[in-house]
């Protein structure tokens, strides 16, 4: 799928956007202006954005790799695209400590609090799959300490 042509490509990106900006505007807050501008990206955790740099892997993919016909498996493919845009990656061993330590920051502060949020509900998938682990639950952490 694609375009191999980068000009071709970037005015089927822009079309493809400009052409559906009401839908992406009211089920992803996602506005596109009327000259095909992208202007808002969704807040999906509070106080974090997504790396920029992937901007552009996101537009080539959500014009390429979602089904726009089919309303379900639109909500389904555009939804895993938008989540790769903002899938915090860890940074590699080759980079600096700094991109370490922000990335910590990052997971410490913005990620995991959301994550403990009631609004969070883990998918049985994600269970079953080993992709989370239940570390530890309330109860049992209040019997070890009443033990000691």
């Amino acid at each position: 799928m694609g375009n191999d042509n980068p000009t071709k490509c970037a005015g089927e990106v822009h079309s493809r956007f400009s052409d559906s900006r009401e839908m992406l505007e009211e089920y992803f807050h996602i506005k596109v202006s009327d000259i095909g501008t992208i202007e808002t990206l969704p807040m999906v955790i509070r106080d974090y954005s997504p790396d920029y740099d992937k901007l552009p892997l996101f537009l080539y993919n959500a014009t390429y790799s979602v089904n726009w016909d089919d309303e379900q498996q639109f909500f389904k493919s555009f939804a895993n695209v938008l989540a790769t845009l903002y899938a915090l990656e860890p940074p590699l061993p080759s980079d600096p400590q700094s991109a370490t330590d922000e990335y910590q920051l990052v997971v410490e502060h913005r990620i995991m609090p959301s994550l403990k949020g009631s609004s969070f509900w883990a998918s049985n998938n994600l269970l079953t799959e080993n992709a989370l682990v239940q570390l530890v639950d309330l109860p049992d952490l209040y019997r070890i300490f009443e033990r000691c």
